[in-house]
């Protein structure tokens, strides 16, 4: 098994070494942002309705492509789910109900597509999450299905090298155990100072996979973001000047950014905190006392995107987005009165990785 481990590891890092190689000097262009609309309603989020709704791309500039997923061979907005975007790629979930998913990858540059064979059968666990681990040149890449057994987290590999695609399994993890109801897993996860990260719902900790080593932990949230608090509300990103690793929340109408450093016990540190209530009392129909309001609002992501915006949900208010640089408020909806879906996936120019 720790062969099996080594050798994905051994991959994972001759794929990144060749795409640092070949896009030394140059950041990748953000063409823009993926999402699946959604209606506005104040239920949560996993109780939403999910009408058909293929993913909505929104152009970064207007020099920027206009997306679609209209190449693909199957109708998306029937059975699949938009669960990643990386390195120019995106990742798909077509339901297997109760059972591990079938992965569809797409390059909506290239109009490249690939629907990968299910896991091996012998897969087993509950599904917990989905991402896209590396990509090497041309529509090569790794992606990955997690799975829970026996309070193990397990990773299930599928690498599509030559138009084939094969799957590894991963020896469940040693030090990482799962003591809650994998219910909670978010699933979906967010790409971030080069690990992975997937929330976990109202745990002071996040799991987290270095894609390098494959190795998974906990990353558990600042101190001052779950002191007090009934509930968890922080979400992981990046900080938008310099891709540091942070992590973010809205507490008491004051958005918080931290980042790790000296100084503090648990080693994180507050870089940024903005109070927003002039700028919540703009949302038409927000409630303005305190205790209802920090109810109704809290940060859904951290946009990596690198635009300085982050974005924020209301109970059946909608979405929008606010740039911690400008201190403007946008609401994020569609041409037919739908509200952005969660989570809006930046969208990335595929890297040259030709050269060795």
């Amino acid at each position: 098994m720790a062969a099996v481990r080594a050798a994905v590891a051994v991959a994972a890092r001759r794929l990144a070494r060749r795409l640092l190689s070949s896009a030394a000097g140059a950041s990748l262009p953000l063409l823009g942002h993926f999402h699946e609309p959604r209606p506005t309603t104040d239920l949560p989020d996993f109780m939403r309705p999910r009408r058909p709704s293929a993913p909505t791309f929104v152009p970064a500039a207007a020099s920027s492509p206009r997306l679609s997923l209209d190449f693909l061979p199957v109708d998306v907005s029937v059975g699949f789910s938009l669960y990643d975007s990386h390195l120019g790629l995106l990742l798909l979930l077509q339901g297997a109900g109760g059972g591990l998913p079938r992965l569809l990858v797409c390059d909506p540059v290239s109009r490249r597509h690939a629907l990968l064979p299910l896991p091996p059968a012998s897969a087993r666990g509950e599904f917990v999450g989905a991402a896209l681990l590396s990509r090497a040149g041309g529509f090569e890449f790794v992606a990955a299905c997690l799975t829970v057994d026996a309070g193990r987290v397990r990773a299930w590999v599928a690498s599509l090298r030559d138009g084939e695609c094969s799957w590894r399994a991963l020896p469940p993890s040693g030090d990482v155990e799962i003591t809650f109801d994998p219910f909670w897993f978010e699933q979906r996860c967010v790409h971030a100072a080069g690990s992975l990260y997937w929330h976990i719902c109202n745990n002071d900790s996040a799991l987290a996979l270095d894609p390098a080593t494959m190795e998974f932990s906990f990353l558990r949230a600042p101190a001052l973001m779950l002191d007090d608090k009934p509930f968890t509300k922080y979400r992981i990103g990046e900080m938008p000047d310099d891709g540091r690793l942070c992590v973010g929340a809205l507490e008491d109408q004051k958005l918080q950014l931290c980042v790790q450093g000296t100084g503090s016990l648990d080693g994180w540190v507050l870089e940024r905190q903005v109070c927003l209530r002039k700028v919540l009392d703009m949302v038409p129909g927000l409630p303005k006392d305190h205790l209802s309001r920090n109810y109704c609002t809290w940060l859904s992501d951290v946009d990596g995107g690198h635009t300085g915006r982050v974005f924020i949900m209301t109970r059946g208010r909608g979405r929008f987005s606010y740039n911690v640089d400008t201190g403007k408020l946008d609401r994020l909806a569609t041409d037919d009165g739908m509200e952005y879906g969660h989570p809006i996936f930046a969208y990335f120019g595929s890297p040259d990785t030709r050269s060795d």
